[in-house]
Formats: C-alpha cells, structure tokens, sequence
C-alpha cells in the first residue's frame, strides 16, 4: 500500500552549490548530507511538510545517474513513493506486468529499503519505492 510521496529527486552536479537557492531563496533547510553506497551518490533532504526534495550527486565516473546528469544537465529524476511493504509491493507490480530496474532492494538514504520501477511502466516517470527503516 502507498502511504505517501516520499521526497522528489533532483539530480545536481554539485550538492553546496545546489542547496544555494533552496537555502537562501525558499528558506529550506536541509536536515542532512548522506552518503548512500549502495548507489554511490551523496544526498541532501529539504523537508516541507510531509514530504521532501531530496537532491543527488552521483559521486562515481559512471552510472545511470551520470548519463543523467551528462545528458540533461541535471533536474527531476524520480518519484519517490513511501510504502507500506516493498516485498509485496514489488510483487504487485510484477503482478500487473510492470517493469523494474531491478526486483531486489537496496539499502537507501536513512537506512531505508529502496527500489525503483522502469520510467515504461509510468508513462515516462521512474517511480521509487521506499520501505523507512522501521
């Protein structure tokens, strides 16, 4: 079950100076800068209400996130829904023939269990999904 928006994700090319007009401009403030391995990015979360914008810097050379950032220049990237059980929320999908990047997880920002579904199965959105570290 979708429990909410979890944060939209931003690629940046540089966290400091993205952060400048969140900080400055809207008066967001930041609650951490992580390094997540598992995807080799580093993040800041802006929170407004309940939700947040999360912005990415892909640290490594190469990756889905620096064809990103290389062929756009940065700007939205995901989606990121919170839910109840991912296991059985990528079942679901599977289910109703929707594809994902990958039927594992991953270990995500705050010690959150992520996964993401094909930008296809959406007409054009990558969609994350993420299970909160309980």
């Amino acid at each position: 079950m979708v429990k909410k928006i979890n944060h939209i994700a931003i690629i940046v090319e540089d966290i400091e100076k993205s952060l400048v007009p969140y900080k400055q401009g809207l008066g967001l403030k930041p609650t951490d800068v992580e390094y997540v391995e598992s995807y080799d990015v580093r993040v800041a979360f802006l929170p407004i209400g309940d939700t947040q914008i999360e912005l990415v810097q892909p640290m490594g050379n190469d990756g889905d996130l620096v064809e990103f950032l290389k062929k756009t220049g940065g700007g939205l990237h995901h989606i990121a829904l919170e839910v109840e059980d991912i296991h059985q929320t990528i079942h679901r999908l599977d289910q109703a023939g929707i594809p994902l990047k990958d039927r594992s997880t991953q270990k995500g920002a705050h010690n959150s269990t992520v996964t993401f579904a094909e930008q296809t199965g959406f007409d054009g959105v990558v969609i994350e999904l993420v299970e909160p570290a309980k």
